[in-house]
């Protein structure tokens, strides 16, 4: 009994004296300390960043997406080292030895390995995607699992595991980069837009190129997704009651689809403001024709 007694005290000795607990408030205040200096250090760090990739780009007219992508990783990896220097730091004050711990993480990482080789895998595709430039945050992508399809959407983030990709319903999908197989990049390449448009065989053709042609030139100048004015390539069918024009049009991008839209719109509204007539059914023109 005695002997528990004298353990007990041992223990509890040390929390009777003042200078354990004004030890205790000096290092915790100390933790705090190296934290806002932490949270100050990587704020400056950031911003230089920043800066340095805004300066690049006004001067050498970079690829601002891809400045996006290198911004993001570059920040991470500040983050990573600050974080690991306060730790260690707050460690040491504390009397734990770091370099004990890294040696033992050396020993356990051996161990490991074997079971985090899907992470190692993640880790390694992911600077090959970043330096290879396969793809940027804002690129429209596809990509393909086994032959089948796992995400397709605009890029949000790319991590060195992982990377976001908001689909085009809204959801965010996060794949790990090892598990990513055919990419494809709708996004490097400028976009195509075509159109065919069905105007009345009545109508003067010239006539109505000419109007499209002041329409384009219009356009290209109200909407920055066009890289050129769109073009009348010509006729691509005919027969009792239409013509179908096809129309062309260069654009940024991943925006062919938008740019099919915008035009078939502002022909639409062209066509009514001009008077230019839609094919009618052959039923229609036999009833005009009789009536006349």
């Amino acid at each position: 009994m005695n002997q528990l007694k004298n353990v007990l005290t041992s223990l509890f000795q040390p929390l009777t004296e003042p200078e354990v607990y004004t030890n205790l408030a000096t290092k915790l205040a100390m933790v705090i300390i190296y934290i806002l200096v932490g949270l100050i250090v990587i704020g400056i760090i950031n911003k230089a960043i920043e800066e340095a990739f805004k300066f690049q780009n006004k001067s050498n007219r970079g690829n601002k997406k891809r400045s996006k992508t290198l911004v993001s990783l570059i920040k991470n990896v500040v983050r990573y080292i600050v974080w690991f220097i306060v730790l260690t730091t707050v460690l040491s004050k504390f009397g734990i030895s770091v370099n004990g711990i890294i040696a033992s993480a050396g020993v356990v990482g051996i161990a490991v390995g074997f079971g985090a080789q899907t992470i190692v895998k993640d880790i390694i595709t992911g600077f090959f995607i970043i330096f290879e430039n396969q793809f940027d945050v804002g690129d429209y992508v596809k990509i393909n699992s086994g032959g089948t399809t796992v995400a397709e959407g605009t890029v949000k983030s790319i991590g060195l595991r992982s990377t976001r990709i908001n689909t085009i319903t809204g959801e965010l999908t996060i794949l790990p980069n090892g598990s990513m197989g055919e990419i494809t990049n709708y996004s490097i390449t400028n976009g195509t837009s075509i159109v065919e448009i069905p105007v009345s065989v009545d109508e003067n053709l010239d006539k109505v190129e000419k109007k499209l042609n002041k329409l384009f030139t219009a356009m290209r100048s109200k909407y920055y997704l066009f890289i050129t004015d769109p073009v009348v390539l010509g006729i691509d069918g005919l027969d009792e009651t239409k013509v179908i024009i096809r129309i062309s049009a260069e654009t940024i991008p991943g925006e062919g689809a938008s740019g099919s839209r915008i035009l078939r719109k502002e022909i639409q509204k062209m066509f009514v403001q001009e008077g230019i007539k839609l094919p009618q059914p052959m039923y229609v023109r036999n009833t005009d024709k009789q009536d006349a």
